[in-house]
This record gives structure tokens, sequence and C-alpha cells, in this order.
């Protein structure tokens, strides 16, 4: 384990790390997976988040080069980003690194509790996280970020 990751929990279809140094949670989803594994992986993020108090996340799906199904979305978005907003203090930011295929069939969730934003290059998602770290919410609304649309 690198020794700037301070905490580590790795599977076969994801790793997890925390990274001190940026503090970011930075998540790589390794194949495709199950609906059982997607919610698995999820619940450790959080399980992760808290144990660090990060909001941030990094979160890499270019390994399993799939976006859940309908009944995942629906997961995730009606009953995961629900919890993941009442179990950090803080709100959470979730970029995504996409494969240029997945950014094609991306459409943007509507009622997420978390700032979420989709990038298919590390640099901008970097970027975008290390702006949300120094930036008031006002800050970021001034600068024309707003969360998604509530359902």
């Amino acid at each position: 384990m690198c020794a700037l990751a301070v905490a580590l929990v790795q599977t076969d279809y994801l790793t997890l790390r925390y990274r001190p140094d940026l503090h970011r949670l930075v998540g790589r989803w390794q194949r495709p997976v199950s609906a059982a594994e997607f919610r698995a992986g999820y619940r450790a993020m959080l399980r992760l988040a808290r144990q660090t108090n990060c909001p941030y996340w990094q979160l890499d799906l270019r390994g399993r080069d799939t976006l859940p199904d309908a009944d995942g979305r629906r997961w995730l978005l009606q009953r995961f980003m629900p919890e993941l907003a009442s179990r950090l203090p803080e709100p959470a930011y979730l970029a995504y690194l996409l494969s240029p295929s997945m950014m094609r069939e991306m459409v943007a969730p509507a009622g997420s509790a978390a700032q979420v934003a989709f990038f298919s290059e590390e640099g901008p998602l970097t970027a975008w996280l290390t702006q949300c770290q120094h930036r008031s919410q006002a800050e970021l609304a001034a600068a024309g970020f707003m969360p998604p649309p509530a359902a």
C-alpha cells in the first residue's frame, strides 16, 4: 500500500483508497459488477468516507465500462444518495471518470443529494474536485455550478 493512502479497501471488483495528501477518496472499479457488488461497493465507499470524514470522491468507472442499469440507478438516487447526505457532516462531491462510450450514454442524475460531475479525463476531474474543496457553496453557485435539480 502506498504510504500516502492511510485507508484501503480492496476486492476483486473495487479498490478504495483515502488520500490524506489530497483529502480525497479514490475508488476504482475493476470490472463489471453484479447488483449486489454495486451496492456493496457504494456502501464500502460510504464507510470509508465516514471513517476519514471525507466528502470528496473520485470514482473511476472505466474498468467497469458499464453504467448501472435502471434498478441500480434508482437504488443509487433514491436510497444511497439520501443516506450519503444524512451520514456525512457536509455535502459530498462525487467526480466520476468515465470512458468516452460511457460519457455518450450519461444522463445527469436528477434529485441527487450530492454534487455530481462527470469527466472523461483526470485533469479536469482533479481541477473540479480541488475547486470544490476550496470554495464555499455560495462561491460554487456564483461560478455557475448548480447541483442537479430535485426529482
